[in-house]
């Protein structure tokens, strides 16, 4: 039997024929449906990746600065014979001043940028408008003068007393209606000093409330107070007093305040009269420090022969006696001295002669401009502490408003200290600090010799950014 017999493909095809080639043509391209299924998922991820959520707005914002336009002082109460309270304001404006003296409210008319008037009690000075940048007070008289403050959250003070012989007396000033709060820490030699008393201490507005450290934390070192404001406005002032045993009367005199500890700090202000001086150094920290003093000429900055570095253990305070230091040459060139340690201290100088008694704390750095109202008697303005060569411009008006200094330029360089003369009838100066930064202060002798540290001028206010509450 014949078998049938396949016909030979065409001239030109392909074996296999038509049919397979199709079918590879079909595998080797992808179809539509396999395409769209990969394309789809990546410009789904695409445009997730190029969407953005809103965002979310923020609860809190920064304060804005804007032009200062309402300052408060608080001048303390009188020491005997103290009884000038002296004001003024860089701007050179006339207007009124809102003054509350004790409990009650008055007004003083500022002339020119300058006044005057005489108080026993304490007196708050608030001025508004062009009044307020460079408003500053004063009190003196009597041998005793002191820079009205204003109210602040933490002050620190060195160098009180709570003894028989040398005891110091604190005063917490309320400028507001509403009740305030404040905390007082005490350190001596040996650590911190429990004082039930003056934990939590709550001033009722418009009052003040003092203790007496003698009755509150009797104690027979030296002691280092921190007032720390948790509510409300405080103004803190202390009144030092020493009465030694024997024929010398009691001196007494303000207490400046430091405003924070610093590890490298200068004490501007000594004065050039022979008397025992004290420096008197606080630790804070709970870590022991080392202290190394120099004293600041107009020419250099150097270590004086006899005085070894000192080792403060943790929240301690102790006394160094520089009464042997300062005296003779040393005492006539120098015009400060320069504390560089190995962590924050504070510091302050104790200078007392048998009719008088003077205290200088540590300076706060000055860059730009100073003000103070300066009280009756002779006066220098002592600048140091520079970190780079820079100068000092003073100018001073008196009671009538009149430049008694125009423009009085002092170069100023680094390690080292210049005191500038300011005439007796100026009643208000202001220093300017260009190029660099420097602590500034004013010595004044009048019957003795008083110490105004300066700080440094706010001309704005930061206000709250205060916004709708979202729901």
């Amino acid at each position: 039997m014949t078998e049938p017999t396949t016909p030979p493909p065409a001239s030109g095809a392909a074996p296999g024929g038509g049919r397979r080639r199709a079918a590879e043509t079909t595998r080797g391209r992808p179809s539509p449906v396999t395409v769209l299924a990969v394309v789809i998922p990546l410009l789904t991820v695409a445009a997730l990746a190029l969407v953005r959520p809103a965002e979310q707005a923020s609860s809190s914002h920064a304060p804005t600065e804007a032009p200062l336009d309402r300052v408060t002082a608080v001048c303390p109460a009188r020491l005997p014979g103290a009884d000038e309270i002296r004001m003024g304001s860089t701007g050179l404006g006339s207007g009124e001043l809102t003054l509350r003296v004790g409990r009650r409210t008055e007004t003083q008319e500022l002339s020119d940028g300058v006044a005057a008037r005489t108080e026993r009690q304490y007196v708050v000075v608030n001025g508004t408008g062009e009044l307020a940048p460079g408003l500053v007070a004063s009190r003196s008289g009597g041998g005793s003068a002191t820079g009205c403050d204003q109210p602040a959250l933490e002050r620190w003070f060195t160098g009180a007393g709570a003894s028989a012989e040398h005891t110091s007396t604190l005063t917490l000033v309320n400028p507001d209606r509403g009740p305030a709060v404040a905390d007082v820490t005490v350190w001596d030699g040996s650590g911190l000093v429990d004082v039930p008393a003056l934990r939590g201490v709550r001033v009722t507005g418009g009052r003040s409330t003092s203790f007496d450290l003698s009755e509150v934390a009797p104690n027979r070192d030296a002691l280092a107070l921190r007032v720390s404001v948790s509510r409300g406005r405080l103004a803190s002032s202390v009144v030092d007093v020493v009465d030694p045993v024997g024929r010398d009367r009691p001196v007494r005199e303000w207490l400046p305040a430091q405003a924070e500890p610093a590890s490298t700090s200068y004490v501007a202000g000594i004065g050039t009269t022979p008397a025992d001086r004290v420096l008197t150094l606080a630790n804070p920290g709970d870590s022991e420090v080392r202290i190394a003093l120099e004293l600041v000429s107009d020419e250099s900055e150097f270590a004086p022969s006899g005085v070894e570095e000192v080792t403060l253990d943790p929240s301690t305070v102790s006394e160094v006696d520089l009464s042997g230091v300062l005296r003779g040459r040393n005492l006539a060139g120098t015009q400060a001295l320069r504390l560089e340690a190995t962590g924050p201290v504070t510091a302050a100088l104790r200078t007392r002669t048998p009719s008088d008694l003077a205290l200088t704390p540590a300076g706060s750095t000055v860059e730009g401009d100073a003000a103070v109202a300066l009280p009756a008697g002779a006066k220098r303005i002592v600048v140091t502490g520079a970190a780079a060569p820079g100068l000092v411009t003073l100018q001073a008006w008196d009671a009538d408003g009149a430049e008694v200094v125009r423009e009085r330029r002092v170069e100023l360089d680094p390690a080292t200290a210049a005191r500038i003369r300011v005439p007796d009838d100026a009643v208000l100066a202001q220093v300017r600090v260009e190029r660099t930064g420097a602590v500034v202060s004013v010595e004044v002798s009048d019957r003795g010799l008083s110490v105004l540290p300066l700080s440094q001028v706010v001309t704005t206010s930061e206000v709250a950014d205060v916004r709708p509450a979202q729901r």
